[in-house]
């Protein structure tokens, strides 16, 4: 089936998205917004996303982003608001879940039971900080997909470990947020950063996220790099982090912010302990900007030594060698230009094609 029949099949096919899209924050509902729009699916979200013990953050919503077309119905805490979605959800012909955590794994099920065709589109297999009694809560929901989309190989091995074959493996889009972007130079005027060298640490900080590791690596850089650490801690870390030549942001930066501050950065450090693919990455790229990250889950498949730098997990001296040769012995504007490119790779365009057939089953 040629790919404008399938794009039209797709359209005559009932569908529906059930996930956070905006107002709420950061990549997962950036990308939920955007597939929606791709494949003109109706979209089912939530009123409350989580319990607010579950979301050591602040608030879960940016006030900078405008509301998506969507109707905000699921309640974390309110049974009578699942079986309302399930009802609704009977009228689809396929409904994608958006999976990336444990906590809706009851009420994910049961709006799953009556559906048609489900596909989980898959952020996250395992958890940031896993159990054994995550899992299996979330093998309840995954083993009831008819599909479950990945975006790591080492996603698909997982996958396949716990639900069988039922696994496509494909790449995460492009992450094009915060609008445009200003010159390095403005970017860097604004952040009180004129005339230095910057490194950008950027997300949610949580253990897996390897703040401790960058920190590490700081103290023994050769060349003079500002670390912009910009990001609302999600535990409290304990670590001493007010030394010289880092620099810290820690509130949640809102998409008006995010092109600011990854246009100041001439290059982003992800010293990541575990990750399935990466937002961050994928932002940096799309501002043309490489990124130095631990060869770690997905974040291997996308950097491939001309948009960024792989260095071991764990360790805090090899990260200190590559953004030492980053800024001496690379050519970083054909790294950058190379960055550029590497976004070009994972549009959205092709993505909605593929969830278009699995939509349809073709």
């Amino acid at each position: 089936m040629a790919e404008g029949a399938r794009a039209r099949e797709s359209r005559r096919l009932k569908v529906a998205i059930v996930g956070p899209v905006s107002p709420y924050r950061a990549g997962i509902a950036y990308c939920t917004t955007r597939l929606a729009r791709e494949l003109d699916a109706d979209v089912i979200s939530f009123r409350r996303q989580y319990p607010k013990r579950f979301y050591p953050g602040g608030d879960d919503i940016d006030p900078t982003l405008p509301r998506a077309k969507a109707e905000f119905i699921l309640d974390i805490l309110n049974p009578l608001t699942w079986f309302r979605a399930a009802r609704r959800l009977r009228r689809y012909d396929a409904v994608i879940f958006v999976w990336w955590i444990w906590v809706w794994a009851i009420p994910y099920r049961l709006m799953m039971s009556k559906a048609h065709r489900v596909i989980l589109q898959c952020h996250n297999i395992g958890e940031k900080e896993p159990s054994w009694w995550k899992r299996a809560l979330s093998d309840v929901a995954l083993r009831r997909g008819d599909v479950l989309v990945v975006h790591a190989e080492s996603e698909a091995v997982e996958a396949r470990r716990r639900v069988g074959e039922r696994v496509v493996k494909t790449f995460l889009p492009v992450h094009e947020m915060g609008g445009a972007a200003p010159d390095r130079d403005a970017a860097k005027k604004t952040l009180g950063l004129s005339g230095r060298n910057v490194a950008l640490l950027f997300g949610h900080l949580r253990p897996y996220k390897g703040l401790d590791i960058a920190l590490d690596a700081w103290r023994l850089l050769r060349t003079e790099v500002t670390l912009l650490v910009a990001g609302e801690p999600w535990w409290k870390t304990g670590l001493n982090i007010a030394q010289p030549n880092v620099r810290l942001d820690l509130r949640f930066i809102p998409d008006s912010e995010i092109a600011t501050y990854f246009a100041a950065a001439d290059v982003v450090v992800a010293p990541y302990r575990t990750e399935s693919q990466s937002g961050v990455a994928l932002t940096a790229f799309h501002f043309g900007r490489p990124v130095i990250a631990t060869a770690v889950g997905g974040l291997s498949e996308l950097i491939d030594g001309r948009n960024g730098i792989l260095v071991p997990p764990e360790d805090p001296e090899a990260l200190a060698r590559a953004v030492d040769e980053f800024y001496t012995r690379r050519d970083r504007r054909s790294m950058e230009r190379a960055a550029a490119e590497s976004a070009k790779r994972y549009s959205w365009t092709e993505y909605g094609a593929i969830m278009s057939r699995l939509v349809t089953g073709t």
